[in-house]
């Protein structure tokens, strides 16, 4: 048992036993971590959490000596700096020394990687509470798309996982702040804590930033039904808007080849029948079908602009998985009877037959996004 005194007196202000706290740190940091997997989780290490409870219970503790103890021990030009005064950070940073100390390395990180935890969760919940509300909000759909849209050089992606970034991000500054734990010494461990929150903020901006794209995209996408009774007139204009691209599609013989490549590029379908699949169905005999597709595709934007949006291409997919429903006429219908005329048309029967079901799922597909992406044209 290690007793850490104030800095200019004798009184105790944690007492620590590495042995006690090692099992508990490390099943707690390893279940939060699984328990990640889950969109919108808000691991259990904050200061109202059990878990920080628990440790000031396990060290004997109090919030008053450890705040006394941060003032004296930070150098006068950082004691402004708030994140240097906060209870919890001050008594993870002295657990990690203690397990230095006595050469437990993997107790160490873990207790290293649940101060960084701490500050992935406090930044989690200030970008999902509304400014002047006490309430977090966080959409596990939102959550979710946002992972699978951001670059491959987010850290997220690289690292594959959440828990695995703030892992990575936790390692990386405990070993370059190796000594300055070692050596007690406040300038270093001032900054440690600086960079450790900063490089896990700059992640989580990025990431929020995507996800409030996607919710803000979603809110032009769909009209509420109490909105779509309301606008008596918006089938008629989305009628005349669709009429207008099925006859210059179909009628006119208006293929685009652009959007094709955009569309076979983006489901990985073969270029020359994607060219071959935009020409055929560039004929009067597929204007009555291509209309209904169109029209069904569009029916309920509430925004033409949004046309052009990745969450529009997302709505196609969504609109293309769905396997059972009571309409007669659907839009994953109205495709597939469009790509089995195009397969006749093209004498490609043979052909088609011979394919997977996922390669046959990407030849249908192909026709539903080339529509997407040819209407953009038009907004």
């Amino acid at each position: 048992m290690i007793k850490i005194l104030e800095m200019h007196s004798s009184e105790v202000v944690s007492e620590i036993d590495p042995a006690s706290l090692h099992r508990y740190i490390v099943n707690a940091i390893s279940t939060e971590f699984a328990n990640m997997v889950e969109n919108c989780y808000y691991p259990r290490v904050s200061k109202n959490s059990k878990l920080y409870k628990d440790l000031l219970h396990m060290t004997k503790s109090r919030e008053s000596k450890l705040l006394q103890y941060s003032k004296e021990k930070y150098p006068a030009h950082k004691a402004k700096f708030r994140l240097l005064h906060d209870p919890f950070t001050t008594l993870l940073v002295l657990i990690v020394q203690e397990f230095l100390r006595v050469k437990d390395i993997s107790g160490a990180e873990a207790a290293f990687h649940l101060f960084s935890l701490k500050y992935y969760t406090a930044i989690l919940y200030k970008m999902t509470t509304p400014r002047g509300s006490h309430t977090k909000i966080c959409n596990e759909g939102y959550f979710q798309s946002a992972i699978d849209r951001l670059s491959r050089n987010h850290m997220f992606v690289k690292q594959k996982t959440i828990p695995n970034s703030i892992m990575y991000y936790s390692r990386a500054v405990m070993k370059r702040h190796l000594n300055d734990l070692i050596n007690d010494d406040p300038d270093g461990i001032s900054d440690m804590i600086t960079e450790i929150r900063t490089r896990i903020m700059q992640s989580m901006r990025g990431f929020f930033t995507k996800y409030y794209q996607i919710r803000d995209e979603k809110n032009l996408m769909v009209k509420s039904k109490e909105e779509m009774e309301y606008d008596k007139s918006h089938e008629q204009k989305m009628r005349t808007f669709v009429n207008r691209i099925s006859r210059d599609m179909c009628v006119y013989g208006k293929a685009d080849y652009h959007a094709a490549t955009s569309a076979s590029s983006l489901i990985k379908f073969n270029k020359k029948l994607s060219t071959e699949y935009a020409k055929i169905v560039s004929n009067p005999m597929f204007t009555e079908q291509v209309d209904t597709a169109i029209f069904l595709l569009v029916k309920d934007v509430k925004d033409v602009s949004a046309i052009k949006t990745t969450e529009f291409l997302d709505y196609v997919q969504k609109l293309m998985s769905i396997k059972v429903t009571k309409k007669t006429i659907y839009f994953k219908k109205t495709i597939n009877d469009i790509h089995e005329k195009v397969i006749n048309q093209l004498n490609l029967e043979h052909w088609h037959g011979g394919l997977s079901v996922q390669s046959k799922s990407i030849s249908r597909n192909f026709i539903a996004y080339y529509f997407a992406f040819y209407i953009r044209n038009y907004v």
